[in-house]
């Protein structure tokens, strides 16, 4: 029999997600299907970029396909894990371009950690202490330090100067996004550039800011 080999890639996410209620709760609350695979491929995406929960940017099709859904469920899968609150995400005009998701710290699940270890005895013995997405990193959640956070105050400044006064929940998770995945200098150039073009949209920055950083790593490269 021939050996696996050792150096095939791999992805994974929390083990204990599947034992939460979620796979269940998913499909109940978003019609399709689609619900719990697109956000496990978030978080496969998640624990493969980064050591701690953060941003993670893919276009919506290739979400899609690497979830096994179609695009056009990929994205109405998005929105109603935005609406539980599930993701916060930032989600691009066309479904080609890069999407900003991050899931949620801490997530809420439909069972509690005694809950899943009552019901699952023995199956989440091996994990951690720490449960990557229940317990926030450092005992506090990342929204409980927006409102010490300057520099996001900032950056709600610009969009309310430059695209408008409409602010909700959600148009507040999509600025906590871009505070946290670009360097605070080009976020200020680009709602500049939007301000003195008149230009109302806060997709537009989005894509300005993607295309800005490519042309830079093009030049450090």
């Amino acid at each position: 029999m021939a050996e696996a080999l050792s150096n095939d890639p791999t992805v994974s996410s929390p083990l204990w997600l599947e034992y939460s209620g979620l796979p269940a709760y998913l499909g109940q609350k978003i019609k399709g299907g689609a619900g719990w695979p697109v956000l496990k491929k978030i978080t496969e995406l998640d624990c493969a970029a980064n050591g701690f929960p953060d941003t993670v940017e893919i276009g919506i099709s290739e979400l899609a396909e690497r979830s096994g859904v179609a695009a056009g469920a990929a994205r109405k899968a998005l929105l109603s894990l935005r609406k539980l609150k599930l993701v916060a995400c930032f989600l691009p005009e066309t479904d080609e371009e890069v999407a900003l998701l991050k899931v949620r710290v801490p997530l809420p699940v439909p069972l509690s950690r005694d809950e899943m270890l009552a019901r699952w005895p023995g199956r989440l013995d091996d994990l951690p202490a720490h449960w990557r997405y229940l317990d926030p990193v450092g005992g506090e959640s990342s929204d409980d330090l927006d409102g010490r956070d300057r520099v996001l105050q900032e950056v709600v400044d610009l969009y309310f100067n430059a695209v408008g006064l409409k602010m909700n929940a959600f148009v507040l998770d999509e600025l906590r996004l871009l505070r946290q995945q670009f360097p605070i200098e080009q976020v200020r150039k680009v709602f500049r550039r939007a301000q003195v073009n008149e230009i109302r949209s806060l997709h537009w920055i989005l894509r300005e800011l993607v295309r800005a950083r490519k042309k830079d790593e093009k030049k450090d490269s």
